[in-house]
């Protein structure tokens, strides 16, 4: 296996072994969201910062959920060479295999399906590739020295940071296998009174870049791309 994201970083990928960099020929991709209860942690407006007005009746945990998911589908359709992104429910009866990463803050396992799997969607939906993603966690920074420096008034010059952190794997649904996993931790710092939608953007976007780095998905200024 090779790995990236190494030497102390919060990011870990492994690249499986065999794997060959190449292009994704004619591919869609959904997104599938193992975990069942995501954290969303936000020191400050949520609604005010997602750009929903206070009038808004619905839970901001929902709200976030929902720009988080239309976040990584434009990201994924921008950033990556396949011709359809979405997210979708998919039928989780299949064995897998439990593998651990280990990065400079934290020790978790990922679950990979077994060789030979085919992810099945509701309503009869194919995908080519399939973005697996689990223990997620978006918002802000929990360090203690940023909320005492918060209650202070001391954020001037010393900007929160805007977080995007989850477990990944990405599965080779026509050939029924992985392609890598790990975990991704990307951050971005909030310079204004609340983290703006490119602050979102760029996290978002980034986790998507580092997560596919390897694969030979990304669009490319040399292949007229972008």
């Amino acid at each position: 296996m090779t790995m990236t994201g190494c030497g102390g970083s919060a990011t870990k990928i492994v690249m499986v072994h065999g794997y060959k960099k190449h292009f994704a020929i004619d591919a869609t991709l959904a997104v599938a969201i193992l975990d069942k209860a995501p954290q969303s942690i936000y020191y400050g407006d949520l609604k005010k910062s997602l750009g929903y007005p206070p009038t808004d009746s619905t839970a901001a945990e929902i709200l976030v959920w929902r720009y988080f998911r239309e976040r990584m589908v434009k990201h994924l359709t921008n950033e990556i060479d396949i011709k359809e992104a979405f997210v979708a429910e998919f039928d989780r009866d299949y064995l897998v295999t439990k593998e651990a990463v280990s990065t400079m803050d934290e020790n978790i396992t990922v679950e990979i399906p077994d060789l030979g799997t085919k992810i099945k969607f509701e309503g009869n939906k194919e995908a080519s590739l399939v973005l697996f993603l689990d223990k997620i966690r978006i918002g802000t920074e929990t360090d203690p020295y940023y909320q005492e420096r918060a209650k202070q008034g001391f954020y001037t010059g010393i900007p929160r940071k805007l977080v995007f952190l989850a477990s990944f794997v990405l599965w080779d649904n026509r050939e029924f296998k992985p392609i890598c996993y790990g975990r991704v931790k990307t951050v971005t710092p909030i310079f204004r009174e609340e983290a703006t939608s490119e602050n979102w953007d760029e996290v978002t976007r980034d986790f998507v870049r580092a997560a596919f780095e390897s694969t030979g998905f990304r669009k490319r200024d040399d292949m007229g791309k972008m």
